[in-house]
């Protein structure tokens, strides 16, 4: 069995770790997306002004729930990229 050096190791459980977060997040994204496209699908099959102005508040609050998801991404991805510039100047 080839064994990887100690620093080595460590990258590769940090790149596990993250894909697992990763995959946890995107997963995440996923019931804020259907609600969505299901709350402007009904708004607009009613097509009442009220269905419509209640569809797209529903959707706004909807997107606001997937936009801290991508946030939450986007900072795992930062902090990826700050460590792995860290262990290249080891």
């Amino acid at each position: 069995m080839l064994r990887l050096p100690v620093r080595e190791a460590v990258q590769e459980a940090g790149r596990i770790d993250l894909v697992k977060q990763m995959d946890v997040a995107l997963h995440g994204l996923c019931q804020p997306l259907t609600v969505l496209q299901c709350r402007l699908a009904m708004g607009d099959l009613i097509g009442e002004p009220e269905a419509l102005r209640e569809a797209i508040r529903e959707g706004l609050e909807e997107c606001a729930r997937m936009n801290q998801a991508v946030r939450t991404m986007r900072a795992m991805l930062q902090q990826v990229m700050v460590d792995t510039e860290d262990e290249r100047a080891w």
